[in-house]
């Protein structure tokens, strides 16, 4: 924007600007800052001058993580002359751009609107992208404190936040909106139109087949969905499904569960804290259960992975999960997913999906699961004379599926996600109980039931597709598509290591990937930038090779990820402490 001689940039310094307006904090939007004027969201301060300080708590933070928020922040602190909030003004010149708070891709984003060259303009940052499409959903999980919703179960939390600034930008009468990524809207209006009406349809699909209906009650759903669809809007929440009492040969504890074979051996599955391990070691010291044989770790998740290796090393078992999420089991640390434990699990017994394990009179067959979250299993139990009984995590409840964290990686490739779970209890034993253990019960879906839930995923998967402007959806729902392995290393001064930056090509076409790693205060790249080419739906990694720095402290190495009509600056991180 220039006038009276002056020129202000935004998103990035331009050639002959000396003042740069920046929309949010992210570091993915971020062009270059230095030697000018930066002014910023005053809502987001804490993210622009205090980088250092929350990566140094986020070595450790990570374990048990559940804020969901993005880790795209910046890596160093950026130096900002001006803090903006709602009704500011910035001059340049004789233009007067008016500063609106416009919250949605970030908690605390602005938008900036005003005359220019006869026309209404806003520039929006990630606001809104192209024809009614947004970057992605992923950044807009966040708590409903309405409903008494954490973080971690704000599937979109922050889409309420969008549809009001939305709104807000409406009102301004704009003529063209020049968002931070994406084409110039030169229809707001229609574009605006399209993006509310697409959000609230994937909000209403996701309401009408969620778990949180069984946790929460319909009181609270309904206070989530009138924030996205409007007060007193028709909101159809999924019935129950049939949900009996537990057969008596499997005991029940918070979110564990101990089989029981006749000759009172036991097989336990999950140990997420404190009580639950010492209700194991109880029902054992009084005889209930005469020893535990071993455990199976149906996900990830810190409320049924805490105490598992506790509980291995106590009554020396085995750990058993499925190959898909061995590593995550025995290597924590080298993710960064919700509710990671930092307790790693050695000799982890890596079953292979479909593998059969005769246990006493039981018969296990152990599937990869990839419901809740993307490191899932199950674990299908057949006793004689008995009805089986499939483990399946917090995949299901009786109200729908469980999909309320999108960090969580739930794919929508048809073979993938809950698209794989459908298949897999569609070809379960027939009165197969299903046991989620959160739930007092075991439950089954109807035929008509499983239709219902196979039927409204498969139109969110088509709503996703036209929400998210990639070759597929996926892009938008997986945040982890691509990521550094391991996520955080531990480093002696001076050393080498090798690193890789982990890729999945979810595209319909092949793909080449180029990584270019970008390190900071010392830290050395020992190598330039490296391309890799993926078949559709193929997987792969480049190496980076990394020296540390001489000086003991925490430290992130960043890099860009790029392919044809997709360009991520500082798109992934890795996290050194150097000790």
């Amino acid at each position: 924007v220039s006038s009276g001689g002056k020129t202000v940039a935004v998103y990035g310094a331009v050639k002959g600007a000396d003042t740069v307006l920046l929309t949010h904090h992210r570091r993915d939007a971020l062009g270059k800052l230095g030697g000018v004027t930066v002014i910023a969201p005053a809502a987001e301060r804490a993210h622009f001058e205090k980088a250092r300080e929350f990566w140094t708590g986020f070595a450790k933070k990570r374990f048990h993580y559940y804020a969901q928020q993005s880790t795209k922040v910046p890596v160093e602190p950026i130096a900002v002359q001006r803090w903006v909030k709602e009704g500011d003004v910035v001059t340049v010149g004789k233009v007067r751009l008016r500063v609106l708070a416009t919250p949605g891709f970030t908690r605390g984003a602005v938008s900036y609107v005003g005359t220019v060259d006869g026309q209404r303009v806003a520039f929006t940052g990630d606001l809104i992208m192209g024809d009614g499409k947004i970057f992605d959903l992923y950044s807009f999980q966040d708590a409903i404190p309405e409903a008494k919703v954490g973080g971690y179960h704000g599937y979109g939390g922050r889409l309420a936040n969008l549809i009001s600034s939305l709104q807000k930008l409406r009102a301004a009468k704009l003529d063209v909106i020049y968002p931070a990524r994406g084409p110039v809207i030169h229809k707001p209006n229609a574009a605006i139109d399209l993006l509310i009406a697409r959000v609230r349809a994937l909000y209403r699909n996701y309401l009408s087949t969620n778990a949180l209906h069984w946790y929460f009650k319909e009181e609270r759903m309904r206070i989530c969905g009138e924030r996205v669809l409007g007060k007193d809007a028709k909101i159809k929440l999924m019935p129950y499904c049939l949900h009996v009492n537990t057969p008596e040969w499997i005991i029940e504890f918070s979110t564990s569960r101990i089989i029981v074979a006749d000759n009172g051996h036991g097989f336990l599955l999950d140990c997420g804290g404190q009580r639950q391990l010492d209700f194991a070691k109880d029902v054992v010291a009084r005889g209930v259960v005469k020893k535990i044989d071993g455990i199976f770790l149906t996900h990830t998740h810190d409320d049924h992975s805490q105490m598992v290796k506790a509980a291995a090393e106590f009554f020396k078992c085995p750990v058993y999960a499925t190959a898909e999420y061995a590593d995550v089991v025995e290597n924590p640390g080298h993710y960064l997913m919700p509710g990671l434990t930092e307790h790693a699990v050695p000799r982890v017994k890596a079953m292979r999906d479909g593998a059969k394990m005769r246990w006493h009179e039981y018969e296990f067959t152990f599937r990869f699961f990839p419901g809740q979250m993307f490191y899932h299993g199950a674990l299908l139990v057949q006793r004689p004379k008995s009805k089986p009984v499939f483990f399946i995590g917090d995949s299901f409840a009786p109200s729908g599926i469980d999909d309320y964290c999108l960090l969580n990686r739930n794919l929508v490739h048809p073979d993938a996600g809950y698209g794989r779970c459908f298949k897999i209890i569609r070809q379960l034993p027939k009165d197969t109980w299903l046991i989620n253990q959160h739930v007092p019960h075991v439950f089954r879906f109807s035929d008509k039931e499983l239709t219902f839930l196979e039927t409204r995923y498969a139109e969110r998967t088509r709503i996703l597709r036209e929400l998210l402007p990639w070759d597929d959806p996926n892009y938008g729902i997986d945040e982890r598509w691509a990521t550094f392995y391991p996520y955080g290393t531990t480093l002696r001064p001076g050393e080498m290591r090798e690193v890789e930056v982990r890729l999945v090509n979810h595209s319909p076409v092949q793909r080449k990937f180029t990584v270019t790693p970008r390190a900071l205060r010392g830290l050395q790249i020992l190598g330039g930038a490296k391309s890799i080419t993926l078949a559709s739906r193929g997987e792969g990694a480049v190496k980076v090779k990394i020296r540390a720095p001489k000086k003991p402290g925490v430290y992130v190495i960043t890099a860009d990820v790029d392919s044809k009509g997709m360009h991520f600056r500082d798109w992934v991180e890795t996290v050194i402490e150097v000790k």
